[in-house]
């Protein structure tokens, strides 16, 4: 019953979110957009794309002591990837974890210990490139400012409490304290977070993680670098010229929607409405923030399944 009331939700809010933006713009739009775009940087943006994969494969390689070859993580990850955009509810990460165990006899624990640790400092170089970006952006709304002061002001703080999952039980017993004393502790919401906090330093206490900090946060920033240079370089592709400062601000709040329970079909009309709710006080016009929205969802979707193609007919003899 609830898988379906799931499906339905999702079909529900694809037809209604599309439904709204399309009040706004033409199809028609959308389409001459995506026949127009330069196809120089729909090549340098798959590049670029293709090359955040390999980075995000040796990522894992050193978490997982250089035990399982870049070349089968590369394969994982394309498959992955493209699951875990196609799955709703981010459902598709369980495929990382039973790729690696079915593929390299790796152990449930260390695919979700590793996964947990990769997406952890993916939190945290998203947050310290969005901090980054604000810092140098010029000539915000005041009141857009505000806005963008609160969210880092929630990002931070849960980049401390992902922090508290990465290191030793001191700071889980500062947290269960100062839930006790404020009478915290009572709340389900608290309860729900110190499981989850306690859960996964179990399975990270199997990871050299003091080694592998400062590269691993290296890596992923750099990963993240290439995101934010795709969507530049996709919007320049489109005749949108933003400055990169702010194509990172757009792009970074856009990655909320992916945090939402439950999404359209593919991530259609979630990822659109983030986009023009973040592109739109960023300067861009509401008829161009949309067909650059859709465009750039088609054009990840063709990199991702391109990717994953070439992830599957490499697996296609180990699974």
């Amino acid at each position: 019953m609830k898988k379906l009331w799931v499906k339905i939700s999702t079909i529900i809010i694809t037809v209604v979110l599309l439904a709204l933006l399309f009040t706004q713009i033409n199809l028609v739009d959308i389409i001459v957009t995506l026949e127009n775009i330069n196809p120089v940087f729909l090549l340098a943006g798959f590049i670029l794309y293709t090359c955040s994969y390999f980075f995000r494969a040796w990522r894992f390689h050193i978490l997982l002591n250089r035990e399982v070859s870049i070349k089968d993580l590369f394969s994982i990850g394309c498959v992955h990837n493209m699951m875990n955009s196609l799955l709703p509810v981010r459902t598709g990460e369980l495929s990382y974890i039973y790729l690696l165990k079915k593929i390299n006899n790796r152990t449930t624990g260390e695919g979700f210990a590793t996964l947990l640790v990769a997406r952890i400092f993916d939190f945290i170089a998203i947050t310290l490139l969005f901090f980054i970006s604000f810092i140098f952006a010029r000539d915000l709304l005041p009141e857009l400012s505000n806005i963008i002061w609160i969210l880092l002001i929630f990002l931070f703080i849960l980049v401390i409490l992902l922090l508290m999952v990465i290191y030793a039980r001191e700071p889980i017993r500062l947290l269960k304290y100062i839930l006790k004393i404020t009478c915290l502790d009572r709340l389900s919401i608290s309860k729900y977070i110190l499981n989850i906090v306690e859960e996964g330093n179990k399975s990270i206490e199997k990871i050299h993680i003091k080694d592998f900090f400062i590269k691993g946060l290296s890596i992923s920033i750099f990963i993240w670098f290439l995101n934010d240079l795709i969507v530049f370089l996709l919007l320049k592709g489109m005749d949108i010229t933003l400055p990169f400062q702010i194509v990172v601000l757009g792009a970074t709040f856009s990655l909320l929607s992916m945090i939402i329970p439950i999404q359209g079909i593919a991530g259609f009309g979630t990822q659109e409405g983030f986009w023009v709710f973040a592109f739109v006080p960023l300067g861009v016009s509401l008829d161009k923030a949309i067909s650059s929205g859709f465009v750039f969802h088609i054009v990840i979707i063709l990199y991702f399944l391109i990717l994953g193609s070439i992830g599957i007919f490499s697996l296609k003899n180990k699974i």
